[in-house]
Formats: structure tokens, sequence, C-alpha cells
């Protein structure tokens, strides 16, 4: 600005930006003074009184030409112009500051003392100064909202991992209730087996005994009569003994994984007992194809740790094994083997199916990578694993896989 004025010959020069829709000024400055007065946002027509030609700051945003007027008073299209016929204004000079024929701003210059202040030389002058001035202003405009852009895509991006990370929860937790929702109905049907045959015995049972009384009461009772009844009620109570116990421990087993998967409270556990429950829990899936789960290793490695997250890794591994290891009718073997090498316990966890191609390795614990999505797979099972194991565990998981000979998943976790 103060190059500006001194160059053109002007009196008071204004440098005006616009924003929000209308013209600002932003900075102004006289030859008497040496400096340049940068001011806030100031609406031109905010003024009571206009301190400078609205009407030809109008014109050049509109029609992006220069104006200069020689004689204000007597000369021109602005005549008329208000502001021009109070203040009567010897010299005008107005251009625009042009960027690729983008408007970046409006000069305004007056020469209150002279006409004809605003020679062809000077605007030479002011026309190479001009580009110039539009560049920089633009990089400082751009500039100074870079900050404010970075500050509102942060918070925005920041917004969006709030919105993920409760979403990502929300779907963890769908997950998790539509596993114990299968573990329920699995063991429910599991549980018809043993009851429905304590029912059928015990129905026998009660058959055979009222016919006893009657015959008691009869006075027709004899020893091969008693003998016989005394064979069937030894059966039946084996029979209802071993039903009643296999479902007691069903429904044992169901209640302790079912409370550790809806709670995941930190306990001390054994680890291959719990495992074992949660292997006697799955049974009802495992029996639907004839596959076997065996569970090996040290009986006396305990843990402190959640069991509600591990045993919702384990079942997640044996269904990704059911879902995407064997094909329809096909039997397995699946395995977990529990040991302890130092502070850590040691999980593996494997099955002898068509394994994993190489190609896919290093996506499967990615969210929503499946394969079987046509068949309703929801690719968030074994992401669920990696984040059950790395974050609430603070464990670590490895997996190795070929191809028509199965995969093996190492669980590494701290005492």
């Amino acid at each position: 600005m103060t190059i500006v004025i001194e160059n053109a010959g002007a009196e008071k020069g204004y440098l005006l930006l616009n924003q929000d829709a209308e013209w600002q000024i932003r900075a102004s400055g006289t030859i008497n003074s040496d400096t340049v007065k940068v001011t806030e946002a100031i609406s031109i027509k905010s003024f009571s009184q206009p301190i400078l030609s609205n009407a030809i700051i109008d014109y050049v945003a509109r029609t992006k030409d220069s104006v200069v007027l020689h004689d204000a008073v007597n000369e021109g299209n602005f005549t008329r112009d208000a502001y021009i016929h109070q203040q009567q204004p010897k010299s005008i000079l107005c251009f625009p500051l042009l960027n690729q024929g983008k408007l970046i701003g409006i000069v305004y210059l007056e020469n209150n003392l002279t006409t004809g202040a605003f020679t062809p030389e000077r605007m030479e002058v002011l026309n190479l100064l001009s580009s110039q001035a539009a560049i920089s202003i633009e990089n400082a405009t751009l500039y100074n909202t870079l900050e404010e852009k970075v500050a509102e895509r942060t918070q925005e991006l920041s917004q969006v991992v709030e919105d993920l990370k409760a979403t990502q929860k929300q779907l963890v937790e769908s997950e998790k209730m539509a596993a114990l929702g299968g573990l329920v109905a699995g063991v429910a049907h599991e549980i018809n087996t043993p009851v429905g045959t304590s029912i059928t015995v015990a129905s026998t049972l009660a058959d055979e005994t009222r016919s006893l009384i009657t015959t008691v009461e009869q006075g027709q009772l004899k020893r091969s009569v008693l003998n016989n009844y005394l064979e069937i009620a030894k059966e039946s109570t084996e029979l209802l003994l071993s039903n009643l116990n296999r479902a007691g421990e069903l429904v044992q087993s169901f209640k302790q994984v079912a409370v550790d998967q809806t709670s995941l409270e930190q306990r001390t556990f054994l680890v291959k007992q719990y495992l074992e429950e949660i292997v006697t829990s799955l049974t009802p899936k495992l029996k639907q194809a004839s596959h076997t789960l065996t569970v090996t290793g040290d009986e006396t490695v305990t843990i402190d740790s959640y069991p509600g997250a591990l045993a919702q890794i384990v079942t997640n591994l044996v269904m990704n094994s059911l879902n995407h290891a064997y094909q329809l009718h096909e039997s397995g073997q699946l395995r977990i083997e529990v040991k302890q090498e130092s502070d850590r316990v040691v999980i593996q966890y494997s099955d002898d199916g068509c394994g994993i191609p190489q190609e896919n390795l290093n996506k499967i614990f990615e969210p929503f990578f499946t394969t079987t999505r046509h068949q309703g797979g929801s690719g968030l099972g074994l992401h669920i694993v990696y984040n059950l194991v790395t974050q609430k565990l603070q464990g670590t998981i490895d997996v190795d896989s070929e191809v028509k000979k199965g995969t093996l998943f190492t669980v590494t976790l701290p005492l």
C-alpha cells in the first residue's frame, strides 16, 4: 500500500477485499503517514458518511475494469454519485487486483489536491504491481484460512473417529450377542436330548412302580415280578443320573461362559479348565458336522484376565473354522493346546481344514474382510478376535496357514 500510494501520486488509498459477499476495507494509508493501517474487516456500507465512492467500487467489482477520473466532479460517469458530490474529490483511480482472471481485491486511490494526478506513466507502474499484489494477497488469505480449515478438518476427523469407535463398539456388541444367541440355541437343543431321555425313563419307571403297587395291593406279588421291577429301577436310575448329570454339565458350562461373555469382568481362572467349559458349550455346533475339538496342555496354568473375552476369542476362532475351513458334511479335527512360557500363556488353536491362501493372510484381521459375504458373512469375526487379544487382553495373535493342510492361530497373553 505504501509503494502504491507513493508511486501513484495518491493522497490516500484503500485496499478492499470481498468477504461474505460484501466489499470490506482491510487496509488504508495516506501520503502524509509512513504507517499503513491494517484493520479488521469494515464493510464500506457500514459508514454513516461514506469515505469513498461505493458506486465506483461496485462498477470495478462487476466489470473488472479500472476507473480513472482526472476531474471526478466534472467528468466521467460518476459525477452524480453522492460521495463525489459531497466530498468534491479531484482525481480518483480504482483498479482491480486480478490473478488468472480471478478478482482478488480492489485498490481505491484519491488525490484531492490536484486534477489529472493519475498519469499513464503512473498507471503502468501500478499495472506491474497489481498482479504481484493479487498473488501475495491470495497466498496470505489462503495461509490465514489454512489453519482454520485444518482445525475444522481435524475436528471433523475427530468426530468421525469417535463415530467409528461407537459404530465398531455397536458392531462388536451385535456380533457378541449374535454368538451368544447361537450358543443359547445350541445348548438348548443339546439339553433336549438328555432331558427328553430322562423324562421317558422317569415315565417308564413311574408306570412300573404303579404296576408293582397294584400287584402288592392285590396280594399277587411274586419274586420274579419284584426282581424284574428292581432291574428296571436300577437301569432307570442309572440312565436318569447319567442324562441329568450331562444336562447339568451343559447348563453349568453355558451359564459360566454366558455370564463371562456378557459381563467381561476380570478374574483368576485355570486356562485349560475354562477352555474345556467353552468347548462343552460349543458341542452342539461341532456335532452338526461331526467335528471333534480337543483341549490339551498344562492343567495348572492360571491367568488373571477376562474369561469372557477369551470365550469370545475361542468361539469366533472355532466358528471361523466351521464356516470357512470345511466343505458341507466334511468332518475335521480341531485342537487347542495350552502352555506357559515365562510370564505368558500361549494358546494355540488349529484346524486341519482347507487353509488360507497367502494373498488373504494379511487381510483376515481387517474389519469386514470376508470370502463368504454371499453366505451372510459379516467379516467381523477375526477382527473382533484381533481387537480382544491386542486391546482387551494386551496380548498378541499370529496366524500360520497352508492351503489344503490347515490353519494355526497362536495367541500369547500376559499371565
